[in-house]
């Protein structure tokens, strides 16, 4: 008996999940095999390719509507959405050509170089070669696009076709029909390649919706073509289980069963399960059918003792592969956040309570996948540390004269006073990411953020007096947030003393963030479901619509890049990694005042 935990499209291809290493670790400590298979940086790898893109090009200069449109057995509502979805595409793709001003050769001649600089030590520090090998990459997905469109892969992101919704049909249809999803032909051909004979289960993590069409398209052709039971698991998967559950096919089609919340209990006992030593409606936190048909709920896991979790087992990944020439390992320090009260996240869904690990039993652990890996930068992947304990894990890196870089979130808490962000600094830590939000303090107020919002700017002063980056996000355009109040946030994006990146977000109604249940207080008339497979609703609101929200945000980034088009990283939602390894060689002063000379004219 033998597991295989699965990384699944699309995430940024610089590192490794941390939920495949984490729960290989969980089992091997326990005495049961298994491995780790990233899926997501063996497309990107397979993708980014002179052979490839070719092939690309001539599947959308041979692209014809009619013959898309041939079959004609779907239902009503499908068959007008292909239509749509043949029309646009046939426009996106001739435009694309029209315009094209050379754009296409000089890909095909340099997509694979494009590829080296991300992973070559040398080429990736040299900032003009890494920006440009980025912004070709980012041409030559356009262009693996273009046979799918209106779809769109990118490294940051995958859009499904725009045309189809999140309804389980439509998502259903896409993982079905080659002519309207990329991942589909790509993953026939990988499992044919692969021998995966020797597997009794294989888990796949879907995290975010990017996922949810190529992870599931994946789990359908590995039940079909494997004789593995498919565990599908996830914060993603969380979100969406009691409309999953209630979808027959799910279990007949994409899965056998899925993992509900925290892992590294539960892996443990489906694995005692299939040896003979667990019934399963004792193994905690799993959803299946039983020998009946019904969809049966287990029990949800017990609470974790972090300090006595196993360490995450990178030992099956390939680093060479992803696109960063130095790794960056990821660990957890803790579980969920300490303060959990933000009306609009959804964050703490599926996690338990908050917890976190010993200073000790942290600091081992990084000193343990330092070692073994010989990994110099981590990201510690939690929503929230306390100031407090931060200082004490900075405390116990320094006396361990572990030489180390790494970042992490953090909320803008006065514990974090000159003295506590310079001791991080000299234990390693280059940047945090700080949930600024809104400058309005009505705002502030309405999020529940739990800050005193007049202290912000002053610890951002002294973040970057210590020498640290500062990363900020932003929620624009909450419900009730007037022109002037966004216009105040907007202000704060742009002061580049104390904000280096921005990542700017629109306020989404999440399914099961806290403001779901108080919707009138903050003005919204109405909501419904944007899908059954959608983390969100539709809504509306006393001030805007959601369709003027996402025109509000759309305009303000794209004059933001256009104003910062020359610096290094004024705007990420992925990229931390690279920023980590830039702050880590060249110091924080040279990454912000550094000017790209290629874009100076772009």
């Amino acid at each position: 008996m033998k597991f295989l935990f699965a990384s699944v499209p699309q995430w940024y291809p610089v590192s490794p999940y941390l939920a495949g290493g984490l729960l290989a670790g969980q089992l091997r400590a326990n005495g049961f095999e298994a491995d780790t298979y990233d899926f997501n940086i063996d497309f990107f790898n397979d993708v980014l390719t002179r052979d490839y893109l070719e092939g690309c090009i001539a599947s959308a200069k041979a692209f014809s509507p009619e013959k898309m449109l041939d079959d004609a057995s779907f239902s009503d509502d499908i068959n007008a959405k292909r239509k749509m979805t043949a029309e646009l595409r046939k426009k996106i793709i001739d435009n694309y050509f029209i315009y094209d001003n050379g754009t296409v050769d000089t890909v095909l001649n340099e997509v694979e170089y494009s590829v080296k600089v991300m992973k070559d030590k040398e080429l990736f520090y040299d900032a003009e070669k890494l920006y440009r090998a980025k912004d070709i990459l980012k041409s030559a997905l356009e262009i693996a696009s273009l046979p799918y469109a209106p779809s769109r892969i990118m490294l940051d992101n995958y859009i499904a076709d725009t045309v189809m919704t999140y309804n389980f049909n439509d998502v259903d249809h896409q993982c079905r029909n080659a002519d309207m999803n990329m991942f589909l032909p790509y993953f026939e051909k990988k499992i044919r390649e692969m021998d995966l004979s020797q597997y009794t289960v294989i888990g796949l993590s879907i995290t975010d919706l990017s996922q949810i069409v190529p992870g599931l398209t994946l789990a359908r052709l590995l039940k079909k073509y494997t004789d593995a039971k498919i565990c599908l698991g996830g914060n993603y998967i969380f979100k969406v289980e009691s409309d999953l559950k209630n979808i027959p096919s799910v279990f007949n089609e994409y899965c056998d069963f899925m993992s509900i919340g925290d892992g590294e209990i539960a892996a443990v006992e489906l694995a005692e399960y299939f040896a003979g030593k667990r019934k399963i409606e004792d193994v905690h936190s799993l959803v299946y059918k039983d020998e009946n048909g019904v969809v049966c709920t287990n029990e949800k896991a017990p609470l974790l003792n972090l300090d006595i979790v196993a360490y995450p087992d990178f030992d099956c990944y390939d680093f060479s592969k992803y696109f960063s020439p130095e790794v960056v390992i990821p660990v957890q320090l803790g579980k969920g956040c300490y303060w959990g009260k933000c009306s609009f996240c959804d964050f703490y869904t599926g996690q338990q309570k908050f917890d976190i690990k010993s200073v000790k039993r942290a600091v081992d652990e990084v000193e343990y996948l330092a070692k073994k890996y010989n990994a110099k930068h981590f990201t510690f992947v939690d929503e929230a540390v306390p100031s407090k304990i931060y200082n004490a894990i900075a405390d116990e890196i320094i006396n361990r004269g572990l030489e180390i870089y790494y970042y992490s979130f953090a909320r803008l808490e006065k514990g974090f006073t000159p003295e506590v962000l310079r001791n991080l600094y000299k234990s390693g830590a280059r940047f945090f990411m700080w949930g600024y939000e809104a400058e309005s303090e009505r705002i502030m107020q309405l999020i529940n953020k739990g800050i005193d919002v007049k202290n912000r700017q002053q610890i951002l002063r002294d973040a970057q007096d210590a020498g640290l980056w500062s990363l900020c996000t932003f929620l624009l355009c909450y419900p009730t947030e007037t022109p002037e109040e966004l216009q105040s946030t907007i202000d704060v994006i742009y002061n580049h003393d104390i904000v280096n990146t921005c990542t700017p977000s629109n306020f989404a109604l999440k399914k099961n963030a806290i403001l779901k249940d108080d919707t009138s207080s903050v003005g919204i008339t109405d909501f419904k479901e944007h899908g059954e497979l959608h983390i969100a609703y539709k809504y509306h609101s006393v001030t805007q619509t959601m369709e003027e929200v996402k025109k509000k945000r759309n305009s303000f980034e794209k004059k933001y890049l256009e104003d910062t088009i020359d610096r290094l990283w004024p705007h990420t939602f992925t990229e931390t990694d690279l920023i980590l390894l830039y702050l880590a060689k060249y110091g924080r002063d040279y990454v912000k005042n550094y000017r790209l000379k290629y874009r100076k004219d772009f």
